[in-house]
């Protein structure tokens, strides 16, 4: 990315900003998932504001999984701020899962106008975007997606993520795919693999409808607290996760959803 491009950039996400002001007295250092079981394994009982948080799928076919995991992270982490989320991907996309899709992070509760997407031309310029915006204070979150095998995405990288989210106390969510964890200084890391919903208790039991979305997390990394593994489910209504139980070992150890839940509106439009 030329100079100018970079400048141009600044200049519209400035603009796009405007308007946007935090609520004084309510940003705490840590944000809660809202639930005291893995609250408790989270030191200061929450995740923290100024650290880089690492996001990965499980499996491949966990992608969109961890896409509405990342989506409802954002929502706990900008619960009391009315500053926006920047969202940061290449031109073309790290992962063959198409763009995000507005209803279908509405549905979870991260309105399309509270997001701005970044669209810089490859990894190392997505990284660039990624600090600027830390750096700017003018975000609650700044999510990036990268391939976790990125020649990009080094020690070096995400030391520099880390200490810009350290010095704007605002969270990094890295979300890397479904690759192997490499080297990273992330506070945490997350694996998120999918689970099947509850079906809904208010309909007819025959047409067995899907209720909210559950996914089994695995908190494999967790600095200055312990790691952990449940299976979780995101209340829409309440911003928060709740009906949350512990489960043992890896967490893509699972049975696999014969049926496609497809009346849950999806994250990404391919088309």
């Amino acid at each position: 990315m030329s100079p100018a491009s970079k400048e141009h950039l600044i200049a519209e996400l400035r603009a796009r900003i405007v308007g946007h002001t935090p609520v004084a007295g309510r940003i705490t250092p840590v944000f809660s998932l809202g639930v005291p079981e893995i609250d408790g394994v989270l030191p200061e009982g929450g995740m923290k504001r100024g650290a880089l948080h690492e996001v990965a799928a499980a499996t491949y076919r966990d992608m969109g999984a961890a896409t509405g995991f990342l989506a409802s992270l954002a929502v706990c982490v900008s619960r009391h701020s009315t500053l926006p989320v920047l969202w940061c991907e290449t031109v073309r996309p790290p992962f063959d899962m198409g763009r995000l899709y507005g209803p279908g992070l509405s549905a979870f509760g991260l309105e399309p106008e509270r997001i701005v997407h970044a669209l810089p031309s490859g990894d190392a310029d997505c990284l660039w975007a990624m600090e600027e915006a830390l750096r700017s204070h003018a975000f609650a979150a700044v999510i990036g997606e990268l391939d976790g095998c990125s020649s990009a995405l080094n020690l070096t990288a995400t030391r520099r993520l880390q200490l810009a989210a350290e010095e704007s106390g605002t969270p990094v969510l890295l979300f890397t795919g479904h690759a192997k964890e490499g080297a990273s200084v992330a506070v945490t890391r997350w694996h998120v693999a999918s689970a099947p919903s509850a079906v809904l208790s208010y309909v007819d039991e025959k047409e067995k409808l899907p209720g909210a979305a559950r996914w089994h997390v695995a908190l494999t990394r967790s600095r200055g607290g312990q790691p952990g593994s449940w299976l979780a489910e995101w209340n829409g209504m309440e911003a928060a996760f709740s009906a949350v139980a512990r489960t043992e070992g890896d967490s893509c150890e699972r049975e696999v959803a014969v049926r496609r839940e497809l009346a849950i509106i999806p994250f990404r439009q391919t088309a």
